[in-house]
């Protein structure tokens, strides 16, 4: 009976993991809203991040407890197209963000971010 136990657990923990929504040997393209933030999940360990223009488009990778590296925190700064290059550790991925007022939903992978604004002196 444990060992039933064990394996419905094992099997619900593991389904809650994020799984890569890029495409290896394409251009992976991503419409995001300006002053958003997202996240974006990867099949491996982000070994490098070369953005083309950082203010449009800002990337950090994401520790956690296990120091996978496995999602990253996507910043929409201003509006514009920013092209990424992501080296992991199976895989090479090229990105192409577009930044813009309007936007598309995205592939499955991208979960936007509600983070409140500070708001200060009546300006945001």
């Amino acid at each position: 009976m444990r060992k039933i136990y064990l394996l419905l657990l094992i099997i619900f923990v593991t389904s809650q993991a994020g799984y890569c929504s890029l495409v290896k040997n394409d251009i992976n393209l991503f419409n995001l809203k300006t002053k958003s933030m997202y996240l974006l999940d990867v099949g491996s360990a982000v070994k490098n991040i070369n953005i083309s223009n950082k203010n449009i488009v800002n990337i950090t990778p994401i520790t956690s407890i296990n120091n996978d590296k496995k999602q990253l925190f996507v910043e929409a700064n201003n509006t514009g197209i920013c092209d990424v290059i992501l080296t992991t550790d199976i895989n090479i991925y090229q990105i192409r963000f577009i930044s813009g007022p309007k936007f598309q939903d995205n592939k499955v992978g991208l979960t936007e971010i509600d983070i409140p604004i500070k708001y200060e002196n009546g300006k945001i």
